[in-house]
């Protein structure tokens, strides 16, 4: 199986695909403009053509594939998304990147379509210093959305940014809901 390395040798295993390049947050540094515009519904990758586009990409080495966007829960359907590629026994990581704000609706169907981990992007818990960064944007629940990751399954656990001041809500969190299929390691 040929593989694809990087600029130092290394074989590249991960794969990121953006679903969806709309988001839910108006960051300026993700959407500088005011009157951001969107790709066409018809220019975004459908599922299957997601799920071929992991196929060659796994037959090439990739055995971590993640879910971003844009704010990737604001894909319609997207558990159906998670259980196509959550059903290919080559990937051994199968994880989401989302700013948390739907996260609470979406944890269990993501979950119980085989997602193995979320991670949650927050720039700050400071309500002020949100609505500077994302232009008056809605502030997520992140104590809702945490809770619903962490509790959609016992097993869950936190792990967060060594650099953050508050151990459960760093910039960036990631919860593993449940051990992966045998075989399977969630670890990078």
């Amino acid at each position: 199986m040929p593989s694809v390395l990087d600029t130092r040798g290394r074989v590249l295993r991960n794969l990121r695909v953006s679903v969806t390049d709309r988001c839910n947050l108006r960051c300026g540094y993700c959407m500088p403009e005011e009157e951001y515009v969107w790709l066409p519904r018809e220019d975004i990758l459908h599922f299957g053509e997601i799920a071929a586009l992991a196929d060659v990409f796994l037959d090439l080495g990739v055995d971590k594939v993640r879910l971003t966007g844009g704010e990737p829960l604001l894909r319609r359907d997207l558990p159906r998304l998670v259980r196509m590629l959550a059903a290919k026994p080559r990937i051994r990581d199968l994880a989401m990147t989302t700013n948390g704000v739907l996260l609470a609706e979406h944890a269990p169907a993501l979950k119980a379509a085989g997602l193995h981990r979320v991670t949650v992007s927050l720039d700050t818990l400071d309500p002020q210093r949100f609505a500077r960064l994302r232009r008056g944007s809605r502030r997520p629940s992140s104590t809702r959305s945490s809770s619903a990751a962490s509790t959609t399954t016992s097993s869950a656990t936190s792990s967060s940014s060594p650099a953050a001041c508050r151990p459960r809500f760093a910039s960036s969190s990631t919860w593993t809901w449940a051990e992966p299929p045998a075989g399977r390691s969630t670890r990078s």
